[in-house]
């Protein structure tokens, strides 16, 4: 996954104002750009929504360590 901060806290930001269904909402949103024949906006966004579906899965991905 990307390691860049700023997908993550986008991903976060739509987390907080649409819950669970963030990831559905950067999907859409990543749908509008590649209609818009914007595929690196789509691409971003596509980057988000998964950011968005790791920060609320309840499995700990296997690269992460615990501290």
């Amino acid at each position: 996954m990307s390691s860049d901060p700023s997908i993550y806290r986008t991903a976060n930001l739509l987390i907080r104002k649409y819950g669970e269904m963030a990831p559905v909402g950067a999907i859409i949103k990543a749908d509008t750009l590649m209609e818009a024949g914007d595929m690196a906006g789509r691409t971003l966004w596509m980057k988000v929504a998964k950011a968005a579906e790791e920060l609320l899965s309840d499995e700990r991905p296997g690269d992460a360590t615990l501290h």
